[in-house]
């Protein structure tokens, strides 16, 4: 059965959250952590130029702001499609971490220009906010 297009990225961040449980770690304190899941629709032929500069260029500046990547992932479905998610201490540091990397001077000046002028990301196709399940 051949799914439309528009129903992958749904059906991976579902999946995400059922396969990979243990990646909704506790963040050591009483508030939970908060997990995004983002999936970007990637340039056609760019993927390889793509993961390279998220794991080298973007992966250390985000965690030095806070956030923690959790795990990052080609699709099966479609070449074209990178699903990754991002760990937040919890709801409350949640803005500060966001802007710690958000408004840094690295990506203000240095790493957008850069990732627009490459032209690898078409669309952010899907952005889910989520919280572990009791």
């Amino acid at each position: 059965m051949k799914l439309p297009n528009r129903a992958i990225p749904s059906l991976l961040v579902m999946a995400f959250m059922i396969l990979c449980p243990q990646t909704f770690v506790s963040a050591g304190h009483h508030e939970e952590p908060i997990i995004e899941v983002r999936v970007y629709k990637i340039a056609p032929g760019k993927m390889d130029e793509w993961e390279r500069f998220f794991h080298d260029k973007l992966v250390e500046p985000q965690e030095k702001a806070g956030m923690k990547i959790l795990n990052a992932y080609r699709t099966m479905e479609d070449e074209n499609l990178f699903v990754w998610s991002r760990q937040y201490s919890n709801k409350k540091n949640m803005p500060a971490e966001r802007a710690g990397f958000y408004e840094s001077e690295l990506w203000l000046n240095t790493l957008r220009p850069e990732l627009r002028a490459k032209g690898l990301v078409e669309k952010v196709e899907i952005v889910y906010t989520v919280k572990p399940s009791k």
